[in-house]
């Protein structure tokens, strides 16, 4: 009996782990809309027939099938808004953002927030300044010297105020720490250098503590305030979603929507819409702390803040789609907080703006997705970024 070569086992595994990586990013969607307040919240909104039709149409025309209307629903029930250029969760990170990456490899290690300082400076872009960090284990100062844990633990024991959070599998604010640390104690949680340490595993930064533009403060104080500006690669050209800002609130030092935080839709120009969000759809017009009315509020600035977005995302070409956090700092100047390599929340977007995220882009991308659904692997790297012919 004659042997495969080697190469087509390698391909024919490929196959198989991206086929299972994208029914597996599929699977969290679907069950992310079984959710009962999702279901509340889109069960809410009936879409006439003509709605359907224009729906159906336009999938059928440009993708090839049809997409259950609940996506479209849950969407239209924040803003009210109509588009049957919205695009749904259950196509985006199963088959844009996965057939957008040139390797998930890329965007695991690109994706490691002690990285960040190190890119961000390459594009002249200013980032929080790590005081501390521990990288696959290894402890490490300001410098990035390595030192040892029993160095380390006296650093941290009178470091001051500063902001933990885990540097690998972050996402949505989750296990990040605003910390003040005073003869070894934290005065927020009480925790010991040792148990912060533990409590914060073996991949961490701790970032000095941020101030950011007045125009932010003002709106909330008590949590960094940010812009998520998603940007993608298509053919030889830099585009990025209508973009969103998020505003912590109670107290909190996240603004994360997945974490209590709230957002609302803000113009290329910096000008807040009329209403802000929750994730479950909680809507405010004004900040429940400080009544700072949204619409119309100006953020300065704004134009440096999408630039070095666009500067980002041509630094990472093996990435093509980044979701950034940035905030501006009392000078007004871009601060880079985070860069989310994957997936990243692109539904806030759609939510705020009520308007679909790729605009007349739409048609065009769902075209490319049905042909990229239909090869193998290793043969999408030659159409990558909205190709339909090979490069």
């Amino acid at each position: 009996m004659k042997q495969k070569p080697l190469q087509s086992f390698h391909t024919m595994y490929e196959n198989m782990y991206y086929k299972l990586l994208e029914m597996r990013k599929r699977s969290v969607r679907v069950n992310r809309f079984k959710d009962p307040r999702r279901v509340k919240i889109y069960s809410l909104v009936n879409l006439t027939e003509e709605q359907k039709r224009q729906i159906d149409d336009f999938y059928l025309k440009n993708y090839g099938h049809k997409i259950p209307y609940k996506y479209f629903q849950h969407i239209m029930a924040f803003t009210g808004n109509f588009d049957e250029k919205y695009f749904p969760e259950l196509i985006y990170a199963p088959e844009f953002d996965l057939y957008m990456h040139a390797d998930p490899a890329y965007t695991r290690v690109l994706g490691d927030k002690n990285l960040l300082p190190l890119l961000a400076s390459q594009a002249g872009i200013g980032a929080p300044k790590t005081v501390l960090s521990r990288m696959a284990g290894i402890f490490r100062d300001e410098q990035n010297h390595i030192i040892s844990r029993a160095q380390f633990e006296d650093k941290l024991a009178n470091l001051g105020k500063a902001f933990a959070k885990p540097s690998i599998d972050s996402y949505g604010g989750k296990n990040c720490l605003a910390i003040c640390m005073k003869n070894g104690i934290d005065e927020k949680s009480g925790k010991t250098a040792k148990e912060l340490i533990n409590a914060l595993g073996r991949d961490f930064v701790i970032q000095e503590w941020l101030n950011c533009h007045e125009t932010l403060t003002k709106i909330y104080p008590y949590s960094v305030n940010t812009f998520r500006i998603m940007t993608y690669l298509w053919k030889d050209k830099i585009y990025h979603l209508p973009i969103v800002m998020r505003v912590g609130r109670g107290g909190s030092c996240v603004d994360n929507a997945s974490s209590g935080g709230i957002f609302v839709a803000i113009d290329d120009d910096g000008t807040l819409h009329k209403t802000a969000f929750t994730e479950f759809n909680t809507q405010y017009t004004e900040h429940p702390d400080t009544h700072i009315r949204f619409e119309g509020y100006k953020i300065p600035h704004f134009q440096k803040l999408i630039k070095a977005a666009h500067r980002m995302q041509e630094l990472l070409p093996h990435i093509g789609v980044c979701h950034l956090d940035f905030t501006l700092d009392p000078q007004g100047e871009p601060v880079l907080l985070e860069i989310n390599t994957t997936e990243g929340a692109s539904w806030l977007s759609q939510l705020s703006h009520g308007k679909g995220m790729f605009g007349e882009n739409t048609a065009e991308i769902l075209q490319w997705l049905a042909k990229m659904k239909k090869l193998p692997h290793r043969e999408r790297k030659f159409y990558r970024y909205g190709y339909m012919e090979k490069q």
